[in-house]
């Protein structure tokens, strides 16, 4: 009796371990798989960002800021905002839970932008405002809403990988894996600013679209360029989108409570 309780409980926890275990988006021959982000890998996500992502990417290295702890605070504090929609990606070395890139997502409702305030980022630090003021002047140029005749999309706010994983093609597989997300939570549209001519060109070869760019050299505040150690090869950023179409919305949306599955569903309370 004992032994088949034990048999028992055993069952049960290897069965409530595959339910929590994370959907699967992909995976490449180099022995990185591409997983759901969890809640117990956030603070790996956050410290990956930290020493990988800030002090590299163009626009955050141009303005340091990674040299400031308050504006260094202020990004991981949207960033774990970001992450609780449950709609970004971790790219794991297979084998192990190592954490060796991210890809951070939200899905963005046009019926939130048609509220009050809706366009409306608050920033406190001056360095972060510079990057997140660059970024809204990219996005104002253009209605994706519109141009891509949807009613919400996925937004890619981050793609991040440790130095020694790129150039192996991670990054592209990580974006057909953003795509399989968007496609299996029934979301038409998947879109990001790309900061660099690589990673712009990625983005092409898997059908996005360039729908706004932003030169560096061009981007000046009280008579100076911001960005100014952009590269060779990285001329300014672009807001580039791709349209899933196998992913067709209905009419109307009824948003559910948790974003991860949010898919859409005739609204059966609307009045004629």
């Amino acid at each position: 009796m004992a032994r088949n309780a034990e048999a028992e409980v055993a069952k049960m926890k290897m069965l409530e371990e595959r339910i929590k275990a994370p959907s699967i988006w992909g995976r490449v021959p180099c022995g990185i798989r591409f997983e759901d982000l969890q809640d117990r890998s956030y603070e790996d996500a956050v410290r990956l960002l930290k020493n990988h992502f800030l002090s590299e990417e163009i626009t955050y290295r141009s303005v340091k800021i990674s040299n400031e702890k308050e504006a260094t605070d202020e990004f991981v504090h949207n960033v774990r905002i970001w992450m609780k929609d449950k709609m970004s990606i971790a790219a794991v070395k297979e084998g192990t839970n190592k954490l060796v890139g991210v890809l951070i997502m939200r899905i963005q409702e046009k019926s939130a932008f048609s509220r009050t305030f809706s366009h409306v980022k608050i920033t406190h630090n001056p360095l972060y405002t510079q990057v997140v003021t660059f970024y809204r002047e990219i996005e104002k140029g253009a209605n994706l809403f519109e141009k891509l005749d949807v009613k919400r999309y996925l937004k890619i706010y981050v793609l991040a990988l440790k130095a020694r994983y790129r150039h192996r093609g991670i990054a592209k597989e990580m974006l057909k894996a953003a795509m399989a997300l968007s496609e299996s939570a029934n979301v038409p549209a998947i879109s990001g600013i790309f900061t660099t001519g690589r990673g712009q060109q990625i983005a092409e070869e898997l059908g996005f679209e360039k729908f706004n760019e932003l030169y560096y050299i061009r981007y000046i505040i009280n008579d100076e360029i911001v960005f100014w150690d952009t590269g060779l090869g990285n001329y300014g950023a672009a807001l580039m989108a791709y349209r899933i179409p196998t992913v067709i919305e209905p009419q109307e949306l009824q948003v559910q409570a948790s974003s991860r599955f949010n898919i859409p569903q005739p609204d059966d309370d609307e009045e004629d």
